[in-house]
């Protein structure tokens, strides 16, 4: 399945889920207090009854699930769809229940009501799922940003296309009509001499702006040579290349350098758009976007949903956890961090996370209130070599500040960032954005997963770490080997660094 596919499945599944929980909570509490109609059974029994049942509803969705875009389904294919689903999760939780030798196969008001009441409740929240994700969803913090480069031509045509899949949200386009010379697609510039050279947001910006040109409500980017600086800066989880060449060679510099910033790269093929306008029955095997067949390059693996899924879960429950048992620490530390000094008790700084989005990351206040306006007299004694800055004995940090990063206490108003979904557990380093400027378009790949309160560099030594480089190399090797087992591994590490004080500052 594709993104789309698989973001409808789950939130299809989540929903009908909750429905199904209602659905028999409202019979029972009927049943049992209102019309009494449910005996007595132990609570082994109504552990096995829900088992069954959650049993039934998890293989009727898994197998039985409509692949057909919710966006072009119509209301009879919609109740005619959870009808089905209802009936059939019922069947198979009947042969469940009588293989299983439930007795409570005898309540059948319960068992008739609920399949009722799930087929409304899932008819009216099919009904809401489905405003949600056409007119809402590409709004949202998940839905994937992309950048089109084509030509003028076909821009219109092709962003409509594209914009039709509500998972994603096209944030600008590229016209390289310039390069385009007879039909064939020349693009000769200097983009190896210019992955060696820092990006330039301003230049890309002042570009946009001397455009002053929309396609389809959507800014057009650039229109010369100058195009890479906005890939380099801008947040970007996809782009499609779509322009008319003959050599692969010719776009081998363009998609060899998105691919290292850890952009998905999606290549129109030439030869197979003829072939398709030429077929008798118009019909090809591979995927195609706005009706132009593309190639899908990526340097991040792709990874099983149901394990992001697992991942995000895992977040969830662990920042509920986190948020609870630092909200005394954090209390306690207060005390003497504003006694010391003067200043917010929360430090708020904007970072860049997941393939360039920005964010801010909270943190308790480790320095004196004008630490940011002294950093630039102290960048001589900057230990890192690249773009970090770490200095030892930093005149900024506090003495409680100095605890408290001993101790990673700090670092506890993170859990609210992963609550939000900003962060993760685990991940990479967020950089800050004046780090980000200077980024050269392989280091944006460590960016190609959501950032984390710990990961690789700090359980491998963190303040020990002197070249970002180094820190870089860490960051995409968590994304290369990423499992939920390296989640894991990486977790109880952290508690030993954090109980051992390993490598911090």
């Amino acid at each position: 399945m594709n993104k789309r596919a698989k973001i409808q499945f789950w939130f299809e599944f989540s929903t009908d889920l909750i429905c199904l929980v209602f659905a028999s909570l409202i019979s029972y509490l009927f049943f049992r207090n209102v019309v009494v109609k449910i005996f007595y059974y132990p609570v082994s029994e109504w552990t096995r009854y829900f088992a069954a049942l959650f049993a039934a509803f998890a293989v009727t969705a898994g197998g039985f699930y409509s692949k057909i875009d919710i966006h072009k389904r119509n209301r009879w294919t919609e109740l005619t769809s959870v009808i089905k689903n209802g009936i059939l999760t019922y069947l198979v939780f009947s042969a469940f229940i009588l293989l299983i030798k439930s007795p409570i196969i005898e309540s059948r008001y319960m068992l008739f009501s609920s399949l009722i009441l799930f087929i409304g409740f899932s008819t009216v929240a099919r009904y809401i799922l489905k405003r949600y994700l056409t007119r809402q969803f590409t709004k949202s913090r998940i839905a994937s940003l992309v950048g089109v480069i084509t030509t003028s031509d076909i821009a219109e045509d092709f962003v409509k296309g594209i914009d039709d899949d509500w998972s994603m949200r096209v944030s600008g386009i590229v016209l390289l009509d310039d390069f385009c010379e007879n039909g064939v697609f020349s693009f000769h510039s200097k983009l190896t001499e210019e992955n060696s050279s820092s990006p330039s947001s301003s230049s890309s910006v002042k570009t946009a702006a001397s455009l002053k040109r929309e396609i389809c409500d959507i800014p057009v980017i650039s229109t010369d040579e100058n195009f890479m600086d906005w890939f380099r800066s801008a947040p970007l989880d996809e782009v499609f290349i779509n322009v008319n060449y003959q050599n692969a060679m010719e776009v081998h510099p363009i998609v060899e350098e998105l691919e290292d910033m850890g952009i998905t790269v999606h290549l129109n093929i030439p030869s197979l758009e003829e072939m398709l306008d030429e077929s008798k029955f118009n019909n090809i095997n591979c995927k195609t976007y706005a009706g132009y067949p593309m190639a899908t390059f990526s340097a991040a693996s792709t990874y099983d949903s149901k394990w992001l899924i697992v991942k995000r879960m895992f977040d969830i429950v662990l920042s509920v956890i986190g948020c609870i048992l630092s909200a005394p620490i954090i209390a306690i530390t207060a005390i003497p961090l504003l006694r010391e000094s003067k200043g917010p008790l929360f430090f708020k700084q904007l970072r860049v996370g997941k393939n360039g989005r920005l964010f801010y990351i909270y943190k308790l206040r480790s320095m004196y209130e004008d630490a940011e306006e002294r950093k630039a007299e102290l960048m001589e004694e900057n230990k890192m070599d690249g773009l970090m800055f770490k200095m030892d004995d930093d005149p900024r940090v506090t003495k409680v500040g100095r605890f408290i990063r001993k101790y990673s206490i700090d670092e506890l108003p993170q859990f609210f960032n992963v609550l939000k979904g900003d962060m993760s557990i685990i991940g990479t380093r967020p950089p800050t954005v004046e780090e980000f400027e200077h980024y050269e378009s392989r280091h944006k790949r460590r960016l190609s997963m959501r950032p984390g309160i710990s990961g690789m560099w700090q359980v491998s030594g963190r303040s020990d770490i002197q070249n970002f480089e180094e820190v870089v190399e860490l960051d995409c090797k968590y994304i290369d080997e990423w499992s939920p087992m390296l989640d894991i591994k990486i977790f109880f590490k952290t508690i030993v660094v954090v109980l051992t004080h390993k490598g911090a500052e």
